[in-house]
């Protein structure tokens, strides 16, 4: 009976996809180092050298939790599509920003080029945009009732 009730309600039209999926990877990134099933498998990671990262400079976190929530669940449904190349599309954003994996490792690990590796996450990108831009239309129709 103490669940802590959640009244915000998500903006979608405030950025991109792009945008959204680079906050959700800075968001999960900072949450994971912090806080971890497997500490060891953290320090693994970072200890990586084989990996090549994406190179950014550093950018805040400016998503809420509840925001990271509901991109997740975003990623999660396009993952959990019935159709394959969704599926596919919605590993490939994840690897690339919830992971922060470079188009190279990418295409390394799926052995294809980094030119589709780009392509396939373009393609992704658009997807998403075009369900985000659903979404914040519905809820501005609702918000308009």
């Amino acid at each position: 009976m103490n669940a802590k009730v959640n009244n915000k309600t998500m903006d979608w039209s405030k950025l991109s996809a792009h945008q959204w999926l680079e906050q959700y990877g800075l968001w999960v990134r900072s949450t994971k180092s912090k806080v971890s099933a497997n500490p060891l498998a953290c320090l693994i990671d970072q200890n990586d050298t084989t990996r090549i990262r994406s190179s950014k400079v550093s950018m805040p976190c400016e998503i809420e939790d509840y925001e990271a929530v509901e991109v997740s669940k975003l990623l999660a449904a396009m993952h959990n599509d019935e159709r394959e190349f969704l599926q596919e599309r919605a590993w490939l954003l994840i690897l690339k920003y919830e992971n922060d994996w470079s188009y190279r490792t990418i295409a390394n690990t799926h052995g294809v080029g980094k030119d589709t590796v780009r392509k396939e996450i373009d393609k992704g990108l658009a997807y998403l945009d075009g369900k985000i831009e659903a979404l914040a239309e519905f809820d501005n129709e609702k918000k308009s009732r």
